[in-house]
């Protein structure tokens, strides 16, 4: 056990020891720790640079900084004049990226957030007449803290840039904060649970596609059974396990493995949608997350959908939109 020990530290001192100046400071966050971040305060946006418009919908990039790294977001704004009270703004936060320098590129190749997968599903929030803000997260695109790419931990960091980019909402002209949801896909939904759990009643109301809800220690021990052909004892090495210790003792916290099992304490109204076949994120989650919040008596509305679409085309995805737009209008 002494040379287990031994050999975690190390690696964590190792992992420390690469880290650019920003990105050390970083790691001595607990990430958390999500209500230090939010008592931080003074988040806000700066802009960058206009991209090119669709539809009459303006497309900026702006940045922010969370954990002292500059991160980015894309912004899209309806088109047309604002109303009185400004308009409703969404945050969507996307979900697991393979190569996530390249997240947002187009199919030529070019740097075009949100990219081609979720294009059509931020277009649709900023059609209906929502802001639509879509953060990077860290050490995807040209946000700063490629490291934190390589962590399991990954999306416990990726969930403070979105509590971080949420609470920079206040610097955008023109909105209604009254009326501000937010949605998250896959691996995003996860970040989206944790992120309301922490927000609380600061959104309004929040929607999950094909939610991963957190946990993942079966997904690393079905990584090590890959590798061994099924067959597991406990003196047979499993690296991601071990490299996931190393993490837990770099940041001093073994809650983190527990999944998102705080349900019964989401002050916020939930849509929940997902394909009753998804071969990558398995419908269980979105059931067990339902059955949390109707035994916590919470507000929420579950749809689930023949098939496995793992992000929802045609039909469903219209479908899908609707419920969601329909969800966030009676929370207003």
């Amino acid at each position: 056990m002494q040379t287990t020990n031994r050999l975690l530290i190390s690696l964590a001192l190792m992992l420390a020891a690469s880290l650019s100046p920003a990105t050390a400071n970083a790691e001595k966050v607990d990430p958390t720790d999500l209500q230090a971040l939010i008592g931080k305060g003074g988040y806000a946006f700066a802009h960058v640079r206009e991209n090119t418009p669709t539809e009459g919908i303006r497309r900026e990039v702006v940045s922010f900084s969370v954990d002292d790294l500059r991160q980015y977001a894309l912004v899209l704004w309806p088109a047309g004049e604002p109303p009185g009270q400004g308009w409703p703004v969404v945050q969507f936060n996307h979900g697991y990226h393979p190569d996530p320098p390249r997240n947002g590129f187009n199919a030529q190749g070019v740097s075009d957030r949100p990219g081609d997968y979720y294009r059509e599903t931020v277009q649709a929030l900023a059609r209906a007449g929502y802001v639509t803000v879509v953060p990077d997260y860290r050490g995807h695109n040209i946000s700063a803290g490629a490291a934190f790419t390589r962590r399991l931990l990954a999306d416990m960091w990726y969930t403070r840039d979105a509590v971080a980019c949420f609470l920079a909402l206040p610097s955008l002209q023109n909105i209604d904060l009254g009326r501000a949801y937010m949605l998250g896909h896959s691996m995003g939904a996860g970040v989206t649970l944790r992120a309301l759990l922490a927000l609380g009643d600061r959104v309004r109301a929040g929607a999950v596609w094909s939610t991963t809800a957190g946990g993942g220690l079966d997904y690393l021990m079905q990584m090590s059974l890959q590798a061994s052909a099924g067959e597991d004892a406990g003196t047979r090495a499993k690296p991601a396990l071990d490299q996931l210790a190393a993490e837990l003792e770099n940041i001093g916290n073994r809650e983190v493995l527990r999944p998102i099992d705080g349900a019964g304490n989401l002050r916020v109204p939930l849509s929940i949608q997902h394909a009753a076949e998804d071969p990558t994120t398995p419908v269980a989650a979105s059931l067990r997350l339902a059955a949390q919040l109707y035994l916590a008596g919470r507000d929420y509305q579950l749809m689930v959908y023949p098939g496995g679409d793992h992000l929802f085309t045609g039909e469903q995805f219209a479908t899908a939109v609707a419920r969601d737009l329909a969800w966030f209008e009676r929370f207003r």
